[in-house]
């Protein structure tokens, strides 16, 4: 781990020393220090912390294990973090820029900024809630001419809006139970449109940014967190419900029962981890209207005129 940290570093230009068991990072005069957590160990964490409380510059804490909620949550608000999915996408990020040059926004980049970053990995917003901070919207990869080229080929569009749908998104742990016993445990994270109430799947490794240069249009949400929360958990009963065939012998008769295995709603635990807008292109065209997710590249759904 520390050659992993130690490459992401150095393609930033900081000069990086090995000292004990951290790493000390220097650029531009500005030093950080940073923990490598061989695996999940919070007295080890808080060690580290106190023992770098007065130090000056940034403290990082990296691990290629995938962070619980419950080790963010009380840990110093001055930390950073950066678990396995912060690192895959630093190092997939350096390896790129140096086979097809230019420099692309990353983590590495907050740790010398005096503000709060403008893009960062999902896994390090999650607690995030001051409205200093800013809308967390997905980032787009359909920009204004790609919208134009594509609708040219299909709708012919005239008129393009881009607008900010909000959805509610949670982590969730969902036991299974079959009668009275738990077979099993799903986990995993779930958005619930704010506009349409539907239930969507949400990836881990979502790139968010702060703000949009493109003209936009933000929406409100037509229902509040706890709608959102009594949704996601009644779509966790109904895709995790199922029939399981239980086969057994009795008096040399083979016996196949169907036993039901579904979660209990009020064991589901859901983790809050706010609101996230995803930007969509609405388009108007001479031959229908198209709309485009514009976080995915994926249409949504076309409607074509008939004339």
């Amino acid at each position: 781990m520390a050659l992993l940290v130690t490459e992401i570093l150095q393609a930033r230009d900081f000069q990086v020393t090995a000292r004990e068991d951290h790493l000390m990072a220097c650029k531009g005069g500005k030093e950080v220090v940073f923990y490598l957590m061989a695996t999940i160990d919070r007295a080890a964490a808080e060690a580290f912390i106190a023992r770098f409380r007065s130090h000056p510059g940034r403290k990082v804490i990296a691990t290629l294990e995938a962070l619980p909620p419950s080790f963010l949550e009380p840990l110093d608000p001055s930390v950073t973090l950066w678990d396995r999915a912060a690192l895959e996408h630093e190092i997939g990020r350096t390896r790129i820029e140096k086979v097809m040059g230019g420099t692309d926004h990353g983590l590495v980049d907050e740790l010398v900024a005096d503000d709060y970053p403008r893009l960062i990995s999902p896994e390090l917003l999650e607690d995030i809630q001051d409205p200093s901070v800013g809308e967390r919207i997905v980032r787009p990869v359909i920009g204004t001419e790609d919208i134009r080229e594509l609708s040219r080929k299909t709708v012919s569009g005239f008129r393009y809006r881009l607008e900010l749908v909000p959805h509610y998104v949670f982590g969730y742990i969902c036991p299974l139970y079959m009668e009275n016993e738990k077979v099993g445990v799903e986990r995993g994270t779930l958005s619930i449109n704010g506009l349409t109430h539907k239930a969507e799947s949400w990836s881990e490794r979502t790139e968010v940014v702060y703000a949009l240069e493109i003209s936009h249009r933000t929406l409100e949400p037509a229902i509040g967190t706890e709608d959102a929360r009594r949704l996601a958990k009644r779509e966790l009963v109904r895709v995790s419900s199922y029939d399981k065939d239980i086969i057994r012998e009795e008096n040399h008769v083979t016996i196949t029962e169907k036993r039901r295995v579904a979660p209990r709603e009020e064991q589901i635990v859901l983790e809050d981890r706010g609101v996230f807008y995803i930007p969509i292109w609405c388009v108007e065209g001479v031959h229908g209207v198209m709309i485009v997710n514009a976080g995915t590249g994926k249409i949504v759904s076309e409607d074509y005129y008939r004339i």
